[in-house]
């Protein structure tokens, strides 16, 4: 463990850990879904709509998609949480589960087997490797090269989940990315009300339909333990959302463009907020985890989809990001051949 702590760690250690604090009921929870454009400075919604013009099939939730042969299913993009306003799904989309012959999730974490069930518990790849005379040397107090008060943030939140504030001398990066998709403000219902995903999930399996994980619970680790500059970035770009919050302004309006449908000006706001936050390198960052998060999982997704979208009746679900873009969802489908046609839905932009 660590026996000589460096002066900017002491004084991180000086303070009493806030523990997201910040993240109240109040700045939680989302009355009326409305966008604000303080919400997004220093940029502003002008520029951001501009940059999203430019973005391929940044409008839209919820996509039929059509073999060749013409089977027939479904693409809806999620937002990753248990908010009412978020899992009061439209009636086109709930009518389309109920008679889907099989929903698609990003990753399916029930438990195959009781020897799955007693791994999950071993946490493997998510700690450092014990048997590297290195792996516990103290460093600068900082964590993957991000700034002190970056670094207190994401020690902050493994406070909250139960780590310490040596977190970055027992996890992994790659556990600790995972650790950090996690958002605050889910704290208050976890375990009590799924995210959007586990939802359509639970609402398919009632169904009777058949449940299709896209990836392995492991993948992710397995994934960044391959490459760590990206699982470093990852850490630096989830870090970010972890800056404390005054007011719901900004969760309001990540919720207003979900709902409106605005998926391309989310990805030029999430652009502009990186930037923000850790200056010119933030774009590269968000480039490396977008790579990984998004395009490679995207190219993944489709390889294990093809035989499901060949037969039809499929309901795919995975987080709204993955759906604008040139290597967005939508695009490669069509590159691959399918006919990809929205749908637009009741209080979507045009």
């Amino acid at each position: 463990m660590r026996t000589a702590p460096t002066l900017a760690f002491t004084l991180l250690l000086a303070f009493p850990a806030v523990a997201q604090d910040w993240a109240t009921h109040e700045v939680c929870t989302v009355e009326t879904p409305v966008v604000a454009d303080a919400a997004f400075a220093p940029s502003d919604l002008a520029t951001l709509a501009a940059e999203a013009a430019a973005i391929p099939n940044g409008t839209g939730k919820f996509w039929q998609i059509t073999s060749p042969d013409g089977a027939v299913s479904h693409l809806w993009g999620t937002f990753h949480s248990a908010d009412p306003l978020i899992l009061a799904l439209p009636a086109p989309v709930t009518e389309t589960i109920a008679s889907s012959r099989a929903v698609a999730v990003e990753v399916d974490y029930t438990f195959q087997s009781r020897e799955a069930f007693r791994d999950a518990q071993l946490m493997e790849g998510r700690f450092r490797d014990a048997s590297d005379p290195f792996a516990f040397e103290p460093g600068d107090g900082t964590i993957a090269g991000l700034p002190d008060e970056v670094s207190f943030w994401i020690r902050d939140r493994a406070l909250e989940l139960g780590w310490t504030e040596d977190v970055d001398l027992i996890m992994s990066l790659p556990g600790m990315a995972e650790m950090l998709l996690s958002d605050p403000c889910e704290d208050f219902t976890q375990g009590i009300l799924p995210i959007q995903d586990d939802y359509i999930q639970l609402l398919g399996r009632l169904a009777g339909a058949r449940i299709i994980s896209l990836e392995n619970p492991d993948e992710f680790v397995s994934d960044l333990a391959a490459n760590e500059e990206t699982a470093r970035a990852i850490v630096g770009v989830y870090a970010a959302y972890l800056r404390p919050m005054e007011t719901n302004a900004e969760r309001a309006t990540s919720f207003a463009l979900y709902l409106e449908g605005r998926l391309g000006v989310a990805e030029a706001w999430d652009r502009a907020y990186q930037k923000e936050i850790h200056g010119p390198e933030g774009v590269d960052m968000l480039r490396r985890t977008d790579a990984y998060l998004l395009e490679f999982r995207n190219r993944r997704f489709l390889e294990r989809l093809a035989g499901q979208l060949a037969e039809g009746g499929v309901f795919v679900a995975v987080g709204s990001a993955h759906i604008p873009g040139e290597t967005g969802l939508v695009a490669l489908l069509g590159d691959s051949g399918y006919k990809v046609e929205r749908i637009p839905l009741p209080g979507e932009a045009s």
